[in-house]
């Protein structure tokens, strides 16, 4: 695997010197340019993984990485504050995160009319105008949880049955809603005998979701399962069910926070789905290099998902979507 992406890194880079010295009369050297980066929140252990996958990027390439970002995913004035202060610094091309599909629109939009490339990460922005979109297919990774959820729920009841709650972090989330929405979708297609009791949002705000579990625990005390859509819903519903000792539910996060990891280990998590977010922040930054310098490049880029079980962790085969700075530390 690594061998691979190292040399996909070396096409990259070639492909950047072919297009400074023959096609792009405009394009520049990569130590010459400047990419700010741009992801939801600073508080986030997702966020800093993808962080240092695009400082590894920018140190292998030469390129000057400047990057910040809100403390919280809740802060999405600060947000829109920090795109206008990039495209103001006018740099070579950014790479964004947008937390909401609308709100970075205007940014994203002045920063393209403004001749400055912009690679969106993760979660989409309602519109087309940006060069290339990299990120999990969220739909998908809701469509798999539903999967996962039914596959665990028929060892627990016999068959794909039972009643179950699902938890989203915060509503209008783009990368959020398409979890949920696939989630609900392929229930409703595939499992008529899960019944979803109830959908809970924690508002955006850390220490929500705990209170959730607990009140859902409470009002349903025959529900079978939780599904749990990012790392702040799935590390808090760790919490909740060790706070509780519960351990006979099947529950499904997405992510792989440092709780929900513990989880899996101990029996509260059946299975997590974790997006490649090393990665993700890795090829923004290359993506990003080759905007600038006109290369053609796809408009939407799938950067893929694995689900990870307790089996996998203890087989080791999972040490690429668990720990992914360790695992690409001698990049």
């Amino acid at each position: 695997m690594r061998k691979f992406l190292a040399i996909l890194v070396v096409l990259g880079v070639f492909s950047i010197f072919i297009s400074t010295g023959l096609a792009y009369t405009k394009a520049i050297p990569t130590n010459k340019m400047k990419v700010f980066f741009i992801v939801k929140a600073s508080e986030s252990e997702y966020w800093q993984i993808v962080l240092d996958g695009a400082k590894k990027a920018a140190k292998h390439f030469g390129v000057k990485f400047i990057h910040q970002e809100p403390t919280t995913e809740a802060d999405v004035a600060k947000q829109v504050a920090i795109l206008e202060t990039a495209i103001s610094m006018h740099p070579d091309a950014i790479v964004i995160a947008p937390t909401v599909a609308d709100a970075l629109v205007p940014g994203i939009e002045k920063a393209m009319d403004q001749g400055i490339p912009v690679i969106i990460i993760d979660s989409a922005a309602n519109t087309d105008k940006y060069v290339s979109f990299l990120a999990s297919n969220n739909y998908k990774i809701g469509q798999v949880s539903a999967d996962q959820m039914a596959k665990y729920l028929k060892e627990k009841n016999g068959a794909p049955r039972g009643k179950i709650a699902a938890i989203t972090f915060m509503s209008g989330v783009g990368s959020l809603e398409q979890r949920m929405k696939g989630f609900l979708d392929r229930i409703k297609e595939k499992y008529p005998d899960i019944k979803i009791i109830a959908i809970r949002d924690a508002q955006g705000k850390q220490g929500n979701t705990i209170t959730i579990v607990q009140n859902l625990l409470t009002a349903y005390p025959d529900l079978d399962g939780i599904y749990a859509n990012n790392q702040y819903t799935g590390d808090e519903l760790v919490r909740a069910l060790d706070m509780m000792k519960k351990k006979d539910l099947v529950c499904v996060a997405v992510d792989s926070g440092p709780q929900e990891v513990w989880g899996l280990k101990n029996g509260y998590l059946k299975a997590i789905l974790v997006q490649r977010p090393w990665m993700m922040g890795y090829a923004g930054v290359a993506y990003a290099i080759m905007a600038r310098n006109g290369i053609p490049l796809p408009k939407n880029v799938d950067t893929g998902i694995i689900v990870v079980t307790p089996e996998m962790v203890k087989e080791g085969k999972a040490d690429e979507a668990l720990d992914p700075i360790k695992f690409h530390k001698d990049w």
